[in-house]
């Protein structure tokens, strides 16, 4: 069984209707953490696919950036005041 890697995840896009979409694959891939940012616990394949799913939507106009936590990193460090993790009802826009 290969190991989970965290990564997180931003994307933008100036199209409303791209932005929907690419959050909604991200939901269920992982956890919102700001509107445009998911962390993702994800294995090899998983991964794969993902990126497959998001270059499919995303087009030369959109930013979609995957980062690598690696293992052993320290945890998030929270500045400000503390957040719980949000479930997001709003409309994604």
């Amino acid at each position: 069984m290969n190991p989970e890697q965290l990564w997180v995840i931003a994307y933008d896009s100036p199209s409303n209707k791209r932005r929907r979409k690419l959050a909604k694959i991200l939901e269920a891939y992982g956890e919102r953490l700001q509107w445009s940012v998911f962390e993702c616990r994800l294995q090899p394949h998983q991964l794969r696919r993902l990126r497959q799913l998001l270059a499919c939507i995303a087009t030369a106009d959109d930013s979609v950036r995957i980062w690598p936590v690696p293992q052993g990193a320290r945890g998030a460090e929270q500045l400000g005041r503390p957040v719980e993790r949000t479930l997001w009802h709003d409309k994604v826009i």
